[in-house]
């Protein structure tokens, strides 16, 4: 369990130290939805948005979700977003990215933490210079545990 925490402590310090100095970074907070034939389950997370390049953003993002019929679980997520206009205040964009997670639970879902990736798409609206909402719809492909994740949110710049 532990050489995982520090694959994932290493590739979120690469990511946050490799683009320190120039583009719009964001903080934000997201609520999930996450939805396997089993099971119904829904959380909060944090995220931290770095635009590396005009329209392209690297997301670092983490989410507990609540405990329900005895499954608990969170996941960390490292997201390449690719930014398409539409008009001045809107985009939307491909998630793509690795995804660690880990759940506790009984019967079939004992505890177990696996590597996986995500695939989907995402829109934004920014509200105005320093604000911006977004809706994200992605599939989490992890072994056994595969599922989609509706996500929430909205994203300070700083």
């Amino acid at each position: 369990m532990k050489k995982y925490f520090v694959i994932l402590a290493m590739m979120l310090i690469g990511v946050t130290t490799a683009f320190a100095e120039e583009g719009d970074k964001w903080v934000g907070l997201n609520f999930n939805g996450g939805f396997h034939k089993d099971y119904t389950n829904f959380g909060l997370g944090l995220k931290g948005q770095y635009e590396v390049r005009e329209r392209l953003r690297l997301e670092a993002a983490a989410n507990y979700f609540f405990k329900k019929d005895d499954l608990s679980m969170w996941d960390a997520n490292l997201n390449v977003h690719y930014l398409i206009p539409l008009g001045e205040s809107a985009n939307v964009y491909p998630v793509v990215g690795p995804s660690l997670m880990t759940w506790k639970g009984n019967g079939f879902f004992e505890y177990k933490t696996k590597f996986g990736v995500n695939l989907g798409a995402g829109i934004e609206y920014r509200l105005d210079d320093h604000l911006k909402v977004n809706c994200d719809v992605k599939y989490q492909y992890i072994k056994d545990i595969d599922r989609p994740v509706v996500s929430l949110g909205a994203s300070y710049l700083f």
